[in-house]
Order: C-alpha cells, then structure tokens, then sequence
C-alpha cells in the first residue's frame, strides 16, 4: 500500500518531528510514545524476559533500516541486532567499471583518481589486471537529486561531492587472516548446526569480494575500511566531510556485491549493492518492532526487544513514497523464506508498505503470498491495512491477502496525550485506518503511532503515524510469540498465530467489526490459545480456511466476505446467502491424508439479526462445505452499516474455547436513506458528541437522473456546536473511493461551513458513505450539522463538440438544450470558455515498465495536466505505480501515483520562464516481472491556456432560471478565436453552470457553487 498515502498508492505514515527529552527512566516506565504495554509485550516480557523475540528474526520490508541508529545497535542479551540487509529496490545498485592504473593510483574513465590502495590490510592485484581485475565506481550526491529526503550526503553544504570506491576480488584466506573471520560469520554459527552448515559451505570458496569506499572524498584510501558482504562483519560507514566541522553522519551504508555474467558466462564487472535507508519509515517500523534502547533510553524498547532484525530494502526513495520497483516485493518475500531455510531462523516479516485495492483478494501480489506462505508455514507475514479509512471496504493491497496479517491502526487516550498534547475522550481508530466490508480485514488492529528510530539526518526522534506503524507492533508481538513457542518446544505454523492473534484479540468498545477485526492485540491472551493450538494435531493439519460468497462488486462475482451496500439489493429473508469454505492444508500433509481428512463444525451468529440456516457441518477431503445464513431485515437498521461474523468452530476434535475458533464468516449490510420529492432531495442530520478520532457514517442513495451531490458540514453556535468542536467529512463511492476532495476541518471560530461537490459523471448510482471524522485534537465532543442535497439536470447534447463559425471574423456558436430533472428551481450564472487543447490515447506497453512523453510548456499554455486511467485487470498487476514529472534536467518537479485505478499530476511553466522542457513518467512495479510483457493504459493530456477564451451565455427565455421538466434553449457564442492547436490536440473547455439561489444562500457560497459542467471537446 509501498507505503499508503491519499495521494498513493504508497506512503502509508505521515511525520511529524517533535524534540524529545528523553529523561533517564527505569525499564518497564510507561511509555506511550512507544506503546509496546498497549499490546501487552511489556508485560508478557516481563513475566519471561527470554520471550521477548530471543532466537527470531523480524525482516523489514521496507525503505532500508539504518545500523547507526540508537536501538538498533544490540538486541536485550548483548548481540549485534541487524544481521543482514539487502536492497532489492535497485536504487542502491552501483555499475562498475575496470579501473585504469597510473603510478599506483587507480582512475575512471571520466578522471576520478583514488590513490592509497596498496596500503590496505589485503591490497587489490594491481600488476595483473587479467587474472584478477579490479574495478572502480562513484557514488555521486547529483544522484541523489530526486530523493526527497536526503541530497547532502555528507552534510557539508553543497551536492557535488563525488566519493570512489574500488572492488575487487582476494584470496579469502589473505582476507581472513588480515581481518578475521568476520563478526556476522562467528554469531551465525554459533546459532544452531543449520546456521552453521551455511556459514562452512560459504567459506569453502576461494575468494572473497572486498569494497573500499572513500568515504570522506579526499582521493586517498588510506585509512580506509575494508568491506565485506553485510552478514559476514556487519560492517557499514558514513560519507564524512572533515572540513565541515559541524557536518552529521546522516546515514549509514552497507554493502553486498553481486559478481555479473554475460550470456555466455563470461565474467562482467559487478554490481556493489549499496544499502541505506535514506526514507526513514524503515527504520522507525524496526524500532517498533524491535527495538532495544531506542534513542539511548534504558527500558525505551520496541515490542521484541530480544530479536534480530534484517533489512530487505524494497522502495525506492527515488519514487514517491519509496515506491517498490518490479519485482522487488517478491524478490524480498523470497529471501526472507530463504533465509529461514538457509540460516534456521524463524522470520517473522513486517512490510509497511501497499497500495489501494483495485479488487480485493485478486491482485497478483497477494495470490502469490498465498501461495508462499502455503509453502512455508513457519514463515509469519504482517501488513499494514492501509490508510484509505474511514470509508468501508478500503483495505489495500497485498493486506488483504488471507495468508498475511493485517494490522489497523488504534489509537489510545493515553498515546494522543503523550504524543499530541490531546484529551479524547474514548480510545478509538485514527479516522484513516483502512475499513473492512469485501474481505475480512483488518485482521487485528495495533497501536498506531509511536516515535522510534530514525536515520541520522532527520532531525530529532521522529513521530510517524499510520497503519505502517501498527503493523511493526504486531509484528513484534509475533516475534514474542514465536519466540515463546521456539524455546517451549512448540511446533507452530503461520495459521495458529493468526488465530491465536485473531480469537485473543481485545475488542475496543465502540467499533465495529470492520473497523477492528478481532481488537487490540494481546499478546498474552494471544499466547494462552496460541499454546492450545500447538498441542493440537488438528491445529497443525490445516494452515487457514479460503472463503468465498457472492460479491456483486467483484469482476468474478465472489469475494471472501458477503458485503450488500447496492440500493434494495440486500439478500433479505426469505433469501439465503451461501459460503462455500475450503481447507488450505499444511504441506507436509501428504495425499492420503488429505483425501481422507475429516472435521466437524458447529456455528455461532455474533448478531440477532444475522441467522444461521445450516446446522452443524463438515469438511471431507478438499472438496469444502457450504454454510448458509440469512438477513433478518426486521432487526437491521433503516440506514446505516450492519457489520457481524459467524464463528465456525471445531466440533468433536481436541480443542476448546477459543482455540477451538477455526474460521470466521463477515457479513456486511448497507443500506442508504433515500432522496425523493417527499424530502425534496435534501436530508438534515443532526450529529451529536461525536468523540476525537472517531467517525460518525451516513449512507444515501443517489436518486436517478442525479447530476450533483452536495455536501455541507456546519458547526456553529446555531447548530450547538461548542467552541472545542473540529470536524470534516470524507465521501465515497459505492466501492470506498473518495471524492469530493479534501475540504479541510469545520470548526466555530474560523471554518464554521466546509462545503463540498461531487458532480457527474463521478457522482455514479449506489449507496454512498458521507463519513463525519473528529479530529484528534479536538477541545470538545463535537455536534455539528450535515446537510446532502441533489441536483439533477438532463443536457443536449451531453459534450459539446462543435462550435460552428460560419466565415472568417464570426463567432463561433452553438446551442445547448438544458432540462432539471428534479424539483426545484436552478437560479444563477452559466460560464463558458475554451480552455486549452486536449488528447486521449491508449497506451500500450510491450516488455517494459517505464514509459515516458516529453512535452513543452510556453506562453500559449504554461500549464500541463494529466489523467491515467488502467482498467481492473492491469491494476491488479502491481505493487506500485508512480506517475512523475521531470524537468529539462531529469530532475522529478511532480511526483505521485495511483491511487487504485486512476492517477492525476500536472505541473506549470515556472515563474519568468518563456517556455520548458519536461517529461511525463510512469514508471509501474509489477508483482510479476513477466506480467510487464502487455500493459497499459488510458491518458488523457490536456495543455491550458495562459489565457482562456471565454464565450458569451444566453438564456432563450432572457432570464437565466431552469424550472423542473422545462426544457431552455442556452445559447453559446465565442467572438474571440483560440490557437490552433498543433497536431493530434484539439480544443477543449467547459460549460460552468453555478447555482446562486439565494434562499439556499449560506456562509461559503459567496462565489456560488457548480452543480452541472458539460464538456467542450472539439472534433
């Protein structure tokens, strides 16, 4: 969800610096900042310190994690803490090159000198460039001129450093005894006899690679460190400037070197894989998760204090958000599995990273976890839901994948005091926690806030906050359980975690299944079912449930989750919905016993109005079961969102209680307040107390022949609002996307009105959800006013696309036949211009997954913007999608994504510049590098005028007032020409209308409101 963000597909927190004085505390204070008690690690750890992740491995998928930062130096028992990291993103990829030799002092072609070499501990060959050449690179700061965080790597005031580093080859022996076996190598196998066979098989090759980097620019390596493969001695340096005395170690690098062939095998110069977390998100998800004395504060500790961390860097800062690159989040999950299989670690993975779903459980991604994890069920997987919230059914992409755990983000009283000097008055979700509805997410929810580790060059601990941040907790509390069960004995598997996390979830008071899932975790509750489970052979024999039911927003017409939100369209008793729900087995059940297994189920509705039709059940073989329930429509509200499981239990085995809880079926009922003359398409609500971060829903169903939905919040002395009070409104679609855009909050003082319009054809049929959220920081509880309303309007022709100009100095002109097709009366101003021109085309991409256009900006039109839209079938492909501009120089001006299935970006001519050159780019991460073969999507460009052409309006009857079911004559004229537009654009605009009612007149329709744009597109 790459990290979530609005405005992505990818960044899934959002910082906030804050200076903290980290006053010298005991172990075990309360601290809220890092609220590792809130799951109930402090105390479980407390009860058995050899809990706390001992003998695991957290693997952060993420921007990198940084080795130099406080927390991230020892685990609780002493040893080093990051065991190894790697960069699959490619930002950190170096090409290399053979070096040239004068004098002892080693050249690249464009100049670059180091001198020095032969004065390292084990020195490169430098008279026998055949047998064992050595090879040169530079890492340059104009390289870093898209990276959003850091441009000075080595903080001395300028980028235009330049900083070499050699490669070469040596005998490992000459290697080992000049630097010794190396550190990583010695822990490693001193862990078990796996890790110890790995570390024996890899030091019988002959020779090693070495790096050298001039790390403070000087051209003399002298001094200098000698580098090996991370893992090996958990070596890293920082880029210095000794003449910039006040200059900070920013970050820290590491490095891996992968030799290169050609396709005939010949040896190529390699690839120095150089890792560094130079996004910062990483890092602070491992000190969630895992970290030990964060910040240098004794007892200051993520929630598995006591494990390992791995760093699997698969965003690439150099994209917005750190967006993955093809392959990269697969390449990461590939390692990780590897790892537990080559080194005998158990790993449990966090990735803070995703994208908006385009349809829930199908996405490349997330089918291929599933098949993983089927594969490797020691392997735990925990994802952030996403940050798409308030709106249902917004859970992203791979988080909802059944095999993952997916983590919402909770925010409690005592962590909005500590961090964000507010008062709530309950504890809640933040408001943009990602919703269930199509699938069953989240799984759990999970502290979402914290501050924790950061790299060097941000300035001061970091709060971040997002699901990016709950799921690291969670992700350290399976760390403390699978920590747990390793030193009981205990064989478990992927499915018992997430049930055992799921059945001892504690549920928060106030919200609803789609918002939490099974609760807060608990780590100790979730450790006493977890514990049943492992002594169970039943527990061992099937790894999860796949469930699926009828789904009418889905392209196949399934989803995991019965989710009924279409007008009149809920499957209402007498009608019956139906599961179908089948055992996904372990892998070391072999055929017979599958074919032969059998188990028995009983059931139990959460709701009255939820009614069981099956009685007990079975499973027999792989061939599933079917479950079958009914709506009871007489106990759902009249308006409103439903939201309840059925809990499938094990019947007749050797469980019990909650562990006895094998599976879960949601169900969802939406149903929407209509709009109609009785009404006169308008509703009132009157919203009372609503609590900080907390979110109060409406539901309405859009009226045929609608045109424009309006929105208006008010919180005024009028409507009882008190001074304390802070409120906005979100609105989505039938399927949780948003629209209407980012009004801002409501509040007395300042901001008593936030209007906002969704006019057509993005106003679609359906039930839409107006979400009223608090704001954290609220003084009060607020009460407010919202207020929908429709307009609804049939135009003749629905687009313009002739404006006829009968010779040369006439204007040019045409007519509109404008109709309101609901009651009242449409009193205001039509506006009319030609704005700019405009192209669509559909994009096809064959074997790539970049694709770039050039374009100009220049008086005529200095400003560009564009459009993107995939269809289902395409998104589904990715784990990220970025949408940049560039400058004449490269560098990114724009940067972005898609968000789901549409992307928007623009930029304009910059200030006392004639014209530019710029480039649009899209640059997609495919979850599977092959499926990069056919791809594409629509664009549409349009380029503004710097000065648009506007026409002149008239109403055929004189007066400019539309009367329901009266048909009037709009008459367009545009005296003025517009330029020509070069070939393959043509004329755009658009025909305004904005109501100005005066009896509908209130605090922020000064400048009247839109309720009907028809398009100017000219052939």
């Amino acid at each position: 969800m790459s990290r979530f963000s609005r405005i992505r597909l990818f960044s899934l927190s959002s910082v906030v610096i804050v200076a903290l004085m980290l006053a010298n505390g005991a172990p075990g204070e309360e601290w809220n900042f890092l609220p590792a008690r809130q799951i109930g690690a402090v105390d479980f750890i407390a009860l058995h310190p050899e809990w706390d992740g001992r003998g695991v491995a957290v693997a952060i998928l993420d921007t990198g994690v940084d080795a130099f930062a406080p927390g991230m130096q020892t685990t609780s028992t002493g040893a080093p803490k990051l065991i190894d990291v790697r960069d699959f993103s490619t930002e950190g990829d170096w090409e290399t090159e053979n070096a040239e030799v004068e004098d002892g002092v080693l050249l690249t072609a464009d100049g670059l000198r180091l001198r020095g070499a032969g004065s390292l501990p084990v020195p490169p060959a430098l008279d026998d460039p055949a047998g064992r050449p050595v090879f040169i690179g530079v890492i340059a700061e104009k390289d870093f001129v898209n990276n959003s965080s850091v441009h000075d790597l080595n903080d001395d005031g300028d980028t235009s450093d330049r900083f070499g580093f050699l490669v070469y080859q040596a005998d490992r022996a000459a290697v080992e005894a000049a630097l010794g076996v190396g550190k990583g190598y010695e822990l490693l196998q001193g862990l078990n006899e796996t890790a110890a066979g790995t570390v024996a098989a890899e030091r019988r090759s002959a020779r090693v690679w070495l790096v050298v980097v001039d790390t403070d620019a000087d051209g003399d390596l002298a001094g200098e460190k000698l580098l090996r493969d991370y893992h090996v001695n958990h070596d890293a340096f920082a880029l210095t400037s000794p003449a910039a005395p006040d200059s900070r170690e920013l970050m820290a690098w590491e490095v891996n070197v992968r030799g290169e062939e050609d396709h005939l095998g010949a040896p190529l110069p390699p690839t120095v894989e150089f890792h560094f977390d130079d996004g910062s998100h990483g890092s602070h998800c491992a000190g969630i998760a895992a970290g030990n004395d964060v910040g240098g504060q004794a007892g200051l500790d993520g929630a598995a204090p006591g494990a390992f961390v791995l760093s699997l860097k698969l965003g690439d800062n150099r994209l917005a958000g750190g967006a993955t690159r093809t392959g990269s989040m697969k390449k990461a999950y590939e390692y990780a599995a590897d790892f537990e299989k080559r080194w005998g670690i158990p790993v449990v993975v966090n990735m803070s990273f995703g994208i908006a779903s385009v349809e829930e459980g199908d996405d490349a991604m997330g089918e291929w976890l599933d098949k993983l994890l089927a594969e490797h069920p020691t392997l735990y997987v925990c994802t952030s839901a996403g940050n798409e919230g308030p709106g249902l059914s917004t859970v992203g992409l791979p988080a909802t994948a059944y095999s993952v755990i997916s983590s919402g983000a909770y925010l409690s009283r005592d962590t909005a005091a500590d961090l964000y000097n507010a008062r709530m008055a309950k504890d809640a979700l933040f408001a943009f926690s990602s919703r269930g509805g199509e699938t069953n997410k989240p799984d759990i929810v999970a502290p979402g806030s914290a501050m924790s580790t950061v790299p060097g060059f941000v300035d001061g601990p970091a709060r971040f906050n997002g699901t990016s941040m709950a799921s690291p907790q969670t992700a350290g509390g399976v760390a403390c359980l699978v920590s747990a069960a390793l030193q009981e004995g205990l064989d478990i598997h992927w499915g018992m975690i997430k049930r055992a996390l799921i059945a001892g979830g504690r549920p928060v008071p106030g919200l609803s299944l789609n918002d939490q899932g099974g609760g807060l975790v608990s780590v100790p509750a979730s450790w006493e079912v977890l514990r049943d489970l492992a002594r169970s052979r039943s527990a061992h024999d099937v790894l999860w449930y796949e469930i699926e039911t009828a789904c009418p927003f889905q392209s196949d017409g399934k989803a995991e989750a019965a989710y009924w939100r279409t007008p009149g369209g809920a499957p209402l008793a007498p009608e019956e919905v139906t599961f179908t729900v089948k055992p996904v087995f372990h892998p070391d059940l072999d055929p017979n016993a599958r074919d032969t297994f059998f188990r028995s189920f009983s059931f139990r509705s959460e709701a009255d109005w939820l009614q069981l039709v099956s009685g007990d059940r079975y499973i027999r073989g792989d061939m599933g079961m079917t479950v079958v329930c009914r709506y009871d429509g007489r106990k759902l509200p009249a308006s409103g969102a439903a939201s309840a499981r059925i809990v499938g239990s094990l019947d007749g085995g050797d469980l019990d209680g909650l562990a006895a809880r094998e599976f879960y079926l949601w169900n969802t009922v939406v149903r929407g307040d209509t709009f109609g003359p009785d009404n006169g398409y308008m509703r009132t609500y009157q919203g009372k107390d609503l609590a900080q971060s907390s979110v109060h829903r409406y539901y309405v169903d859009v009226p045929p022949g609608a045109a424009a939905m309006r929105v208006r919040l008010e919180t005024s002395s009028d409507v009882g609002s008190s001074r304390g009070a802070r409120v906005l409104t979100e609105i989505c679609d039938p399927e949780g996307h948003v629209h209407g855009g980012f009004a801002g909050y409501a509040w007395p003082d300042e901001h008593p009105v936030r209007d906002q319009t969704v006019l057509a054809p993005d106003l679609s049929t359906g039930t839409w959800e107006i979400n009223v959220a608090g704001s954290i920081t609220a003084a009060d509880l607020s009460t407010y006013r919202l207020t929908v309303s429709f307009d609804g309007y049939a135009v003749e022709p629905e687009v313009l696309t002739e404006l006829g100009r009968k010779g040369t100095g006439k204007a040019a002109k045409a007519d509109l036949t404008v109709t309101r097709s609901l009651p009242g009366v449409f009193k205001g101003e039509v506006e009319a211009a030609v704005q700019g021109w405009r192209k669509e085309r559909e994009v096809e991409i064959e074997d790539a997954d970049t694709w770039t256009l050039p374009f100009t900006l220049d008086g005529t039109t200095p400003r560009a913007t564009f459009r993107l839209v995939m269809d289902e079938k395409v998104g589904n492909l990715f784990t990220d999608c970025a949408v940049n501009v560039l400058d004449g120089q490269g560098k990114t001006v724009r940067a972005g994504g898609f968000d789901g299935l549409e992307a928007a970006t623009g930029v304009s001519l910059p200030q006392g510049t004639d014209s530019a050159s710029f480039t649009l780019e899209v640059v997609g991460a495919f979850a599977i590098a092959a499926d990069m073969a056919d791809w594409g999507f629509e664009l549409e460009e349009k380029y503004h005028f710097g000065r648009p052409v506007k026409g002149e309006v008239k109403a055929g009857r004189g007066g400019l007032e539309l009367y329901a079911g009266v048909p009037s004559e709009i008459s367009l004229s545009f005296p003025d020409s517009w330029p020509e537009a070069p070939s393959g654009l043509k004329p755009f605009g658009a025909v305004t209308f904005k109501d100005r009612n005066t009896a509908d007149r209130r605090p922020g329709d000064e400048g009247g409101r839109v309720v009907l744009e028809v398009p100017i597109e000219l052939e």
